[in-house]
C-alpha cells in the first residue's frame, strides 16, 4: 500500500498517520498549521502592546481587563464544544469553522467604533481561536506517534513565540505611526489565515475523510456546562467591574451580589462537569493536571497582560520600548521548548512540570520586587523575564504532552479540551483581578504599589501551581524513555 495513495491507506474508523500523506501534502499541512499559529501568535502579542492605545480612545481604562478576559470567555466555550465535535466527528470541519471565525472576528475589532463592538469582536476571535488551538492539539495527538509528538510541540512553539520577537515592536510602531492606527494591527493578520486555509484544505481534509464518526461517550463535556462556565465568568466579570466603581463599600448593592454569587455557583457545576474526577477534591493524576495548568497559565497570563502597561507607567518606558519585554521572555520560552524535547533530559514529564512552575514562581515574585521597588536595576528584569519564559516553555508543552501520554485514544479531544478550558478559565480569572486590583489600589496608593501588590498576588498563584504539581503522580516523558 503506498503512502501516496491516501484513500487507499485507512479504513472508516482506521487509525490515523500522517505517513498517509504523499510528501508534497505533509508539507502543505505542516506549513499550513505553522502558518496559523503564527498568525493567531501575532494576534496575542498584538493585542498586548496595544491595549493601553485601544482603552485610551475607547475612554476604558478601567475595561482594560475585558480586551483581555472576552476572548478568553469565547475561547473556553469553544474550547468545550470543539473538544465533543472532535471526539465524534475529527479534527477537519472544526478547524475550517475555527479559521473562519477568527478572520471574521479580527475584521470586526478593525472596523470598531465602539467599546462594546470591540470586546464583542474579542469574543468572537476567541470563538474561533478556541477551535483552531483545540483542532491543532488533537491533529498532533491523532496523526504524529508518542516520540515524534515532543518535537511537533517544539516547531508549534516556534511558530506560537517568533511574533514575540517582533510582534510587540512592530504592533507598538503601526498602533501609533500616522495614517495607520491600531486597527491596522487587526487587518494585517487576516492574510496569514488566507494562506494556511488554502494551502491546508486538502491535506487535513484527506486525513480525516475516512475518520468514521463516533457515538457520544458519557464523560463529554455537556453545552450545558459550556454554557454555565462561561456565563459565570462573564457575571463575575460583570460584578467585578460594578465593585471597582464603587467608592465605598457602603455604596455596595444587591445586583453586584447577586451576579458575583451566580457567577460562584454556575462555574462550580460548570467545572465539576468539565473536569475529570475528583477535581475539586484535588485528586492525583489528571484531575490534579487541570489544577496546575489553571494556575500557571492564570498567573502567567494575567501578568503577561499588564506588562507593558506596568513598564510604561512604573518604569517610565516608551511603549515600543516596553513591548520588547515579550521578546525577552520568548528566549528563555524557546530555550525551554527545544530542551524538554531533547532525549537527554532524563526527567519524567511530572518533574519537568514542577521544575518549570518552579522557575515562573520565583520570577514572577521578582517582577512583582521590581514593579514595588523602582531602585531595583531595570537590568535584572531582562533576566527575569527569560526565566519566567524558560519556566512557562517547560511546563506548558508538557502538561499538553501529558495529557496525550495519559489519555486513552477515545478520550485524548475530551481531556485536551479540559486543559484548555483550565488553562482559559485560570487565564480570564486572574487576569479579570489583576483588572480588579489595578484601579481598586491605583486610587489609595502609588502607581509601584499597586504593581507590586498586584504582581505578588499572582506570584503565590504560581506558587501554588508548583505545590500541586507533586500531585501528578509519575508521567513517562516519551521523549526520553524516562518513566
Amino acid at each position: 500500500m503506498s503512502i501516496s495513495d491516501p484513500e487507499a491507506s485507512t479504513e472508516p474508523g482506521g487509525h490515523l498517520s500522517v505517513d498517509m500523506l504523499s510528501g508534497p501534502a505533509r508539507a502543505g499541512l505542516m506549513t499550513a498549521l505553522c502558518i496559523g499559529v503564527l498568525g493567531a501568535a501575532f494576534e496575542m502579542f498584538s493585542i498586548t502592546t496595544i491595549m493601553p492605545n485601544v482603552a485610551n480612545e475607547f475612554s476604558a481604562m478601567n475595561h482594560f481587563a475585558w480586551g483581555f478576559t472576552m476572548f478568553i470567555i469565547g475561547q473556553v466555550f469553544s474550547f468545550i464544544v470543539s473538544g465533543r465535535l472532535i471526539d465524534r466527528f475529527g479534527a477537519f470541519k472544526p478547524l475550517a469553522v475555527g479559521v473562519g471565525l477568527f478572520a471574521f472576528g479580527l475584521i470586526l475589532a478593525a472596523a470598531s467604533t465602539h467599546l462594546a463592538t470591540f470586546l464583542a469582536a474579542r469574543t468572537v476571535q476567541g470563538l474561533g481561536g478556541g477551535a483552531m488551538n483545540i483542532a491543532v492539539m488533537v491533529v498532533i495527538a491523532e496523526v504524529f506517534p508518542p516520540h515524534r509528538r515532543s518535537i511537533m510541540m517544539t516547531i508549534f512553539s516556534f511558530c506560537y513565540l517568533a511574533p514575540a520577537f517582533f510582534g510587540g515592536p512592530l504592533a507598538a510602531f503601526i498602533a501609533n505611526a500616522p495614517g495607520l492606527g491600531w486597527r491596522w494591527d487587526f487587518w494585517m493578520i487576516i492574510p496569514f489565515l488566507v494562506i494556511a486555509a488554502i494551502v491546508g484544505y486538502q491535506p487535513v481534509r484527506t486525513l480525516y475523510r475516512h475518520r468514521a464518526a463516533r457515538s457520544g461517550t458519557p464523560d463529554e463535556a455537556p453545552v450545558w456546562a459550556a454554557i454555565a462556565g462561561t456565563g459565570g465568568m462573564g457575571l463575575l466579570q460583570a460584578a467585578s467591574q460594578s465593585f471597582v466603581q464603587l467608592k465605598s463599600l457602603s455604596d455596595l448593592n444587591w445586583t453586584t451580589i447577586v451576579f458575583a454569587v451566580a457567577g460562584i455557583v454556575a462555574l462550580g457545576f460548570a467545572m465539576h462537569r468539565l473536569m475529570p474526577p475528583g477535581f475539586w477534591r484535588f485528586s492525583t493524576g489528571m484531575a490534579s493536571l487541570m489544577w496546575v495548568r489553571l494556575a500557571l497559565a492564570g498567573a502567567f497570563f494575567a501578568c503577561q497582560s499588564f506588562v507593558v502597561l506596568m513598564l510604561m507607567q512604573a518604569r517610565g518606558l516608551s511603549q515600543q520600548m516596553a513591548s520588547w519585554a515579550m521578546a525577552v521572555g520568548a528566549i528563555g520560552w524557546v530555550a525551554a521548548t527545544i530542551l524538554q524535547a531533547r532525549p537527554e533530559l532524563k526527567l519524567r514529564r511530572d518533574q519537568i512540570i514542577t521544575v518549570g512552575s518552579s522557575f515562573v514562581s520565583f520570577a514572577i515574585l521578582f517582577i512583582a520586587a521590581m514593579a514595588a521597588w523602582p531602585r531595583i536595576p531595570l537590568g535584572f528584569g531582562v533576566v527575569i523575564m527569560i526565566v519566567a519564559g524558560f519556566g512557562m516553555g517547560l511546563s506548558s508543552a508538557s502538561t499538553s504532552l501529558a495529557v496525550m501520554t495519559m489519555s486513552p485514544s477515545d478520550a485524548i479531544g475530551h481531556n485536551t479540551s479540559a486543559l484548555q478550558v483550565a488553562d482559559g478559565l485560570g487565564s480570564a480569572f486572574f487576569a479579570g483581578l489583576s483588572g480588579i486590583i489595578m484601579p481598586v489600589l491605583t486610587a489609595r496608593v502609588s502607581v509601584h504599589a499597586t504593581f507590586g501588590w498586584m504582581y505578588a498576588v499572582n506570584g503565590v498563584v504560581a506558587l501554588a501551581s508548583m505545590v500541586l504539581s507533586l500531585r501528578l503522580g509519575r508521567v513517562r516523558n516519551e521523549s526520553s524513555g524516562v518513566g
